[in-house]
C-alpha cells in the first residue's frame, strides 16, 4: 500500500492473484476525505480521484465506487476497552481513524487477551502503552477547534435554509435541495424519479442535514448522522428517522 505526504491525500492499494484476486490485477484507490456533510459536491469528489487514477494508471477503469465513515479521537489514539458504566461487560473498539487494517487486529488482542484474564504485564509492551490515555493541551486545542467547526456548519445550515422558501423546483434525479416551511428547514430530493420531502433536521442536535449527490442521502454536518433519501435513518449518533412531510 502507499500513501502520499502531500494534500490532497491518496493511498493506492493493489489486489492481485495473491491476494485472492481472480483474474486483473483490482486497483484500489481512496483519497478526497472530509467531514461528513461539509463537501459542496460529494459526487465532485468522485469525479477527481477517478480523473487522477487514469491520470496516473492509463487505461485504468472504474468498476466501484464507495465511501467510508472513520472515527477519530482528538489525539488520534483509539479507544479500546471497557465501556465506561458498562460494568465492566461491554467491551468497545472504535477511533481507528482510516487505520482499521492494523488498529483493527491491534484492538482485537488486546480485548481477546482482558476477556480471558490475562496480566496486563503479559501483553504486549504497546497494549500497556496505549491502554493509558493522557489528556493534553493540544488534544483540548484540537476538540475546541473542532467545535468551533460544527458551530459554524449549525450557523451557515440554518442561514441558508431560512433563506430560501418553499416551494423549489423539483430536482433533478438524484439531486436535493433544503428550502424553509414556516422557520422549519425541508430537505426535498428526487431519487429513481420519485420525489420526497422530509424534516432537514438532524433528530441529534438539530443540524441542518446537506444532500450527499453520490450516494442520494441527508447527511448532517455536526457529527455524521446519515438518512436515506425517505428519511430513514442509515447510522448515527441519532436515534431515529426522519420526518416524512410528502
Amino acid at each position: 500500500m502507499f500513501l502520499s505526504a502531500d494534500e490532497p491525500s491518496r493511498s493506492v492499494r493493489g489486489v492481485g492473484a495473491d491476494d485472492g484476486a481472480v483474474g486483473a490485477t483490482t486497483l484500489i484507490v481512496g483519497g478526497n476525505g472530509h467531514p461528513v456533510g461539509r463537501a459542496p459536491s460529494e459526487r465532485e469528489r468522485y469525479e477527481d480521484l477517478v480523473a487522477w487514477t487514469q491520470g496516473h494508471y492509463p487505461g485504468a477503469r472504474e468498476t466501484f465506487r464507495w465511501s467510508a465513515q472513520d472515527y477519530e479521537s482528538h489525539n488520534l489514539v483509539p479507544f479500546v476497552g471497557a465501556l465506561p458504566r458498562g460494568g465492566g461487560v461491554i467491551r468497545f473498539a472504535t477511533g481507528f481513524a482510516k487505520w482499521g487494517l492494523t488498529n483493527g487486529p491491534a484492538a482485537a488482542i488486546r480485548l481477546a487477551g482482558e476477556i480471558q484474564g490475562v496480566p496486563r504485564d503479559a501483553m504486549p509492551a504497546w497494549v500497556r502503552t496505549i491502554g493509558t490515555r493522557l489528556t493534553v493541551p493540544a488534544d483540548l486545542a484540537r476538540g475546541v477547534a473542532e467545535n468551533a467547526k460544527i458551530g459554524a456548519a449549525a450557523a451557515a445550515g440554518w442561514a441558508q435554509a431560512v433563506g430560501t422558501a418553499v416551494p423549489v423546483p423539483r430536482p433533478a434525479d438524484g439531486d436535493g435541495a433544503v428550502a424553509s416551511r414556516g422557520g422549519r428547514p425541508v430537505g426535498v430530493s428526487t431519487v429513481a424519479g420519485e420525489t420526497r420531502a422530509v424534516t432537514a433536521v438532524c433528530p441529534h442536535l438539530g443540524g441542518v442535514l446537506r444532500w450527499n449527490d453520490a450516494e442520494c442521502t441527508w447527511d448532517c454536518p455536526l457529527h455524521a448522522s446519515r438518512f436515506a433519501a425517505d428519511g430513514t435513518r442509515i447510522e448515527g449518533p441519532a436515534t431515529r428517522d426522519l420526518r416524512r412531510l410528502g
